[in-house]
């Protein structure tokens, strides 16, 4: 369908376009770490290190070695999945709901600043918005007839996805019982309902030894009530962007014109299609909260990622309906706008993007001194991301003296989100305050310069002076840091 080719096109170019504008930060270095390793030492280590099932990574493994390590290169996988999310959002809104709600999905697809920044991303959330998508599709087909082809597409969709991201589940298991519901007396069925069950049972043990190591406690702390309260606005315009204030109510507003679309002006077959996307919708989040009920609080936009596809097809058959005419049709168009203008505007303000360590690193220089480098990080307390950029860099050992020629200090400038923030340029970091100079005996300073988001002073000697873990406490002291690590880099 030409409509649906120009949509995956232009969401093509808004996906690659800049998609190494940005460094690597803190999450997508575990995954530029992992990718490095063996298959079985990976395997290995994915349980202590990350949250989530292995698949991703063992995709991400193989496409490294095709298409390289650097940010264009391992981004590429979840572009590519962002591109052809696109076409499958069409396939399922003409089964679901429409053919022209199919389009309307898929352009929202397209245009969609969440999805976007997450196809710009080499982390495995667009792959389970994709797999969620295909999943859609398949019980779509399977709900009108369930044919052994359909239920085989939607088992293999379902355990694909279950293997890419546990909130997967959101997705799987309404659609799982929805089918049981409406074909329970047939075998094919009953079958396709327990091979999934199986896939998701297998999965509990290694969720639960991620679960315990405690690597997602940080979500569960943060406020519950804001992280909910983002989740439309997130799904519908994204993090950020141009006149934000203004568009995020535009659209939240376009999005309740698009129900009373649906309840008023739509014809019957719409309507029921657009009501089962939005009850799947509405499902897999109650199913969040019964989590969090558990015990089993990630509540966050991007791990809901596995209903955006239900959510789109119940605002696109709204605003397709067909007695909602022009009104539908501009509605639709000021959506997919909004969506272009906000992506545009991200990838052009530093401000409104992911902290880029690489232009820290270019800033120091890749080769430590002869005689030796420390860079003490304020408020940051890890060697990613800013290690993939400086061979050899490491933690300070923690005992006795070394030798150094230069210290330099690097703060976050940046203006940082109010409040709890999980995105952009402030996204695990906090602001810091750079002094005019630090005492430590020997190190004058000899420059002092900005770097986007961080500021840099460089203090040298002008032969090795030792450094001590006493040196440091002191200066920790005496300048009020807290949560401040020191690194170091030998020649």
């Amino acid at each position: 369908m030409p409509a649906v080719l120009a949509l995956t096109l232009l969401g093509a170019f808004l996906r690659f376009w800049r998609i190494a504008h940005q460094g690597f930060w803190f999450d997508e270095g575990n995954t530029v770490l992992l990718v490095h390793f063996t298959p079985g030492k990976m395997l290995g280590l994915i349980p202590q290190s990350e949250s989530t099932p292995p698949l991703y990574y063992c995709v991400a493994w193989a496409w490294a070695r095709i298409f390289g390590y650097g940010e264009t290169g391992l981004r590429s996988l979840s572009a590519l999945a962002g591109v052809a999310m696109i076409p499958v959002v069409y396939g399922a809104g003409a089964k679901l709901v429409s053919r022209r709600a199919g389009v309307c999905a898929a352009a929202f697809a397209a245009c969609s600043p969440l999805l976007i920044w997450y196809s710009q991303e080499a982390r495995s959330y667009q792959l389970l918005a994709l797999l969620s998508a295909v999943s859609l599709l398949a019980f779509a087909h399977a709900r009108a007839r369930p044919t052994p082809g359909a239920l085989a597409a939607w088992v293999i969709a379902c355990a694909l996805a279950l293997a890419t991201h546990y909130y997967a589940v959101l997705a799987v298991v309404p659609e799982a019982i929805w089918l049981l519901a409406v074909h329970r007396r047939r075998r094919p069925v009953q079958f396709a309902f327990a091979v999934v069950g199986l896939c998701g049972l297998g999965l509990i043990p290694l969720a639960i030894s991620q679960h315990g190591t405690g690597r997602s406690n940080w979500i569960a702390h943060a406020p519950f009530w804001r992280r909910l309260g983002q989740v439309i606005p997130q799904f519908a315009v994204g993090f950020g962007g141009p006149a934000h204030s203004v568009l995020e109510p535009v659209t939240i507003g376009i999005l309740i014109l698009a129900l009373v679309l649906l309840a008023i002006r739509s014809d019957p077959r719409t309507r029921q299609g657009g009501l089962v996307a939005g009850g799947l919708a509405l499902a897999g989040f109650v199913l969040s909260l019964i989590l969090v009920a558990a015990g089993f609080d990630d509540v966050l936009t991007r791990n809901l990622l596995a209903i955006w596809t239900p959510a789109a097809l119940l605002i696109a058959g709204g605003l397709a309906a067909p007695r909602a005419r022009m009104v539908g049709l501009i509605a639709a168009g000021a959506l997919c706008g909004i969506g272009v203008t906000t992506s545009v505007g991200v990838a052009l303000e530093r401000d409104l993007q992911r902290p880029d360590w690489r232009v820290v690193a270019s800033a120091l220089g890749p080769h430590a001194p002869a005689g030796g480098r420390a860079i003490l990080v304020q408020h940051y307390r890890d060697l990613l991301p800013l290690s993939l950029y400086l061979p050899g860099l490491r933690f300070w050992p923690g005992h006795g003296a070394i030798p150094i020629r230069e210290l330099d200090v690097v703060s976050f400038t940046a203006p940082p989100s109010a409040g709890f923030c999980w995105w952009g340029s402030a996204c695990n970091l906090w602001p810091s305050r750079m002094q005019s100079s630090y005492p430590v005996a020997g190190l004058h300073p000899v420059w002092r310069r900005r770097a986007l988001q961080f500021t840099i002073l460089r203090l040298e000697a002008p032969r090795p002076v030792r450094l001590t873990p006493g040196a440091v406490a002191r200066v920790l002291h005496t300048t009020s840091f807290r949560n401040d690590e020191l690194l170091i880099q030998r020649r």
